[in-house]
């Protein structure tokens, strides 16, 4: 089933699922400046048929999110099936697998991309899923385990002839992790091969280049990752470098103000260093002050000194400027 897909906007955007970045807050964040529908992190079936509350609680969204899409990874049909099946009730929109994790701990032991090397497990965890839902059902996949082994074509047929609603393809390996280059021409064949909406993701910089390879490429749409992280402008027509912190931030404090609301203040002001630090990291912040503001405990005290280095900084590069 199709499902959101087909009712999606032209050159679609999505923020990519970032296990520890891409949590309700700043997925609703990036739904506003533009991003097309929402995914959240990758959730283990082990833990979600454990009935975990910490995986349970990967899964909270807000109702401004959807179309909400709840992807889950794991390497046993039955259980990543019953674990699918007990989530249901929480209303999601649609239910993508993780075939394209590379991190050690999750592809050597069969999960994400290790899926990749087991095609008929692929099929089993595909058809079992379609058998407990209508919902659509989608996939996040690499090119394939190495070079040696380029088996996505493979993969795709497998996953179209089981009623995938759509493929997402980062154009690495398993083997290649975030090094190199996406290459973008298998993501084209891809593309070229099957009837479901396909969607390109890797090394993508701005929403022009982004929307320059769906057009070229004949894609549905793009997921954006890392560069997206701390950078919610990236969705809409704004470049965050062209931004200054003053100008960044409103949305800074809308983020954090999200993030307190969600979390409470104590695990929000700690959650939130690392966007804020991704939010900073091509300004000139002297080191004291974004020390300060990275080891600050209190959610208050960290907006006042905040909004003081804003005042600070623009008022060095107003003396500067004169």
């Amino acid at each position: 089933m199709a499902g959101f897909y087909d009712q999606l906007p032209k050159d679609a955007l999505v923020l990519s699922p970032m296990a520890g970045f891409s949590d309700s807050p700043y997925r609703h964040l990036c739904r506003k400046f533009g991003s097309a529908y929402s995914i959240t992190e990758f959730v283990s079936t082990s833990d979600l048929f454990r009935g975990r509350p910490s995986a349970i609680s990967l899964f909270r969204y807000l109702e401004a999110e959807r179309p909400i899409v709840f992807q889950v990874f794991g390497n046993d049909p039955d259980i990543i099936v019953r674990a699918v099946e007990r989530i249901l009730v929480l209303n999601p929109d649609g239910i993508d697998l993780n075939m394209g994790c590379s991190v050690r701990k999750v592809a050597h032991h069969g999960s994400g991309a290790g899926l990749l090397r087991e095609p008929r497990k692929v099929e089993k965890i595909i058809s079992g899923l379609r058998k407990i839902t209508a919902l659509p059902v989608s996939a996040k996949i690499r090119m394939g385990w190495d070079h040696d082994n380029l088996n996505y074509l493979e993969i795709a047929r497998i996953l179209e002839d089981q009623g995938i609603a759509a493929i997402a393809m980062h154009g690495r390996t398993k083997k290649m992790g975030y090094t190199g280059s996406a290459e973008w021409d298998k993501i084209a064949d891809l593309a070229s091969r099957v009837k479901v909406p396909v969607f390109g993701n890797g090394d993508l910089c701005s929403a022009a280049e982004a929307k320059l390879k769906i057009r070229q490429y004949s894609l549905a749409g793009a997921f954006i990752g890392r560069q997206a992280v701390g950078n919610p402008w990236l969705f809409d027509k704004d470049n965050r470098n062209e931004l200054s912190l003053a100008q960044r931030l409103p949305v800074m404090l809308e983020h954090f103000d999200a993030m307190r609301n969600f979390y409470g203040d104590n695990a929000a002001t700690i959650l939130f260093r690392k966007h804020f630090t991704k939010y900073t990291d091509d300004l000139d912040i002297p080191f004291e002050l974004r020390n300060c503001l990275l080891t600050m405990q209190s959610a208050d005290g960290f907006i006042e000194k905040l909004m003081e280095t804003s005042t600070g900084i623009a008022d060095r590069h107003e003396k500067i400027s004169a």
